[in-house]
């Protein structure tokens, strides 16, 4: 599963009732309040759905989710990992 931009932006106008005008890859989302901690849990639950990954615990920070940007780079990462691991290993 591909999680993009237009993903997120709509998640954030239609989940989350930001108004997504002008926000960029680089807006800052939380640092700027324009979603806050009460928000997060409906984003990551998004994250995780639209990626097919897990959000552990230790990755919930802003450098990984404080833009679309960021969100987006930490997705593909975090994909690109668990297809490493359930790939078979060569003996």
């Amino acid at each position: 599963m591909a999680l993009n931009k237009d993903d997120l932006l709509a998640a954030l106008r239609d989940e989350l009732g930001v108004d997504t005008t002008g926000i960029d890859e680089e807006t800052s989302l939380f640092s700027s309040g324009l979603i806050d901690s009460f928000s997060l849990v409906t984003l990551i639950v998004f994250i995780e759905t639209k990626a097919g990954i897990r959000v552990e615990p230790m990755d919930v920070n802003l450098e990984n989710l404080d833009t679309i940007g960021r969100i987006l780079r930490f997705a593909n990462r975090a994909g690109d990992d668990a297809l490493a691991q359930s790939a078979p290993k060569s003996v």
